[in-house]
């Protein structure tokens, strides 16, 4: 099949909806647990049930970029016969060559916080197809999805706009092989310390930075990360299988890097500091061996409200770059 023929055919998809994605398990401590330790996000409003009840929550909350991990498959999979039309553009793609697979973009917008013991589900809609496209990564098509994400009472939690990069192994630039080592050393600041008193707006004027973060990229911590947020994309955790689809080695989820970003901004602006959106976009991947450095500015502020226009960059280059809006 042609491409424009392959895009018509995909295209049919754009404005459906697959059938609900329920939650396999309710909001629960040991998940959130999991994800804090794995994101190295000690917000006690997530672990510390004491400080929770006192906190604007009242409660224990999940951390909000953890929003569509309540929502994953996991290991076994999407079950046969599920309306399912993102998957069936992934299917045709797959079968069309285009095999190899990254997340590019995502957007997420947080109503409220989650809380233990809600029962979560998301429907998600096929929103574009793009054309065929050449990348540094490989020829290929973008696939962008909507989901949005209730309770079990039909409340409205979360949504999420989701774009991948399906594209042709060995199509694109390579990699070196020693990826993380391809420039040289850089200086790296020391760890930020995390505000334990949240800031109010009296404290924060526009333009002031964040300061300068660095986050050290092992194998372990990719796992971890792809784990918790249960996504066994076979990149995320299998070297041999990241190369065969082009990779020089395994590299980072972008539902870790959403949970780093969260980490970055509350650990800055304190535990009771309420995350409304974040939108970020992935360039270099993070390989094990790196050191990617979180830089951010106050790009707006208005009264309580505010916006932080951030990146990370590690010796590739920007791994991620985008903004997220923050309540005092």
């Amino acid at each position: 099949m042609d491409s424009e023929s392959l895009v018509r055919e995909l295209r049919g998809f754009v404005g459906k909806r697959g059938a609900p994605e329920v939650a396999r398990d309710p909001v629960n401590q040991p998940m959130i647990r999991h994800w804090c330790d794995a994101m190295e996000d000690a917000n006690p409003v997530y672990i510390d049930a004491a400080f929770a009840a006192r906190s604007v929550h009242g409660q224990i909350v999940a951390p909000p970029a953890m929003l569509n991990a309540w929502t994953m498959p996991g290991l076994p999979g999407r079950p046969a016969g599920r309306s399912d039309p993102a998957g069936e553009v992934y299917r045709a793609l797959d079968a069309a060559g285009f095999s190899s697979v990254v997340a590019t973009d995502s957007a997420h917008e947080y109503p409220r916080y989650l809380r233990l013991g809600d029962l979560v589900q998301g429907v998600g809609e096929v929103e574009d197809v793009s054309d065929e496209k050449r990348t540094a990564l490989g020829v290929g098509h973008f696939v962008t999805t909507q989901t949005s994400y209730t309770t079990q009472a039909g409340e409205l939690v979360g949504r999420m706009r989701f774009r991948i990069l399906k594209y042709v192994p060995g199509t694109g630039r390579a990699a070196p092989e020693d990826a993380a080592q391809a420039a040289a050393p850089r200086d790296l600041p020391p760890r930020p310390p995390r505000r334990t008193a949240t800031l109010r707006a009296g404290d924060v004027k526009l333009g002031d930075a964040l300061a300068p973060c660095p986050v050290p990229i092992t194998a372990t911590r990719i796992v971890a990360g792809a784990i918790a947020s249960r996504d066994y994309q076979d990149v995320h955790h299998d070297r041999e299988l990241a190369k065969l689809r082009g990779s020089p080695d395994i590299f980072m989820n972008i539902l870790t890097t959403s949970g780093i970003v969260a980490r970055y901004a509350s650990d800055w602006a304190g535990p009771e500091a309420l995350l409304r959106r974040l939108s970020i976009r992935l360039g270099a991947p993070n390989y094990p061996g790196d050191v990617m450095l979180m830089t951010g500015t106050v790009s707006a502020a208005n009264g309580r409200e505010l916006e932080i226009t951030l990146r990370g960059d590690n010796r590739l280059g920007p791994h991620v770059t985008g903004t997220l809006a923050l309540t005092l």
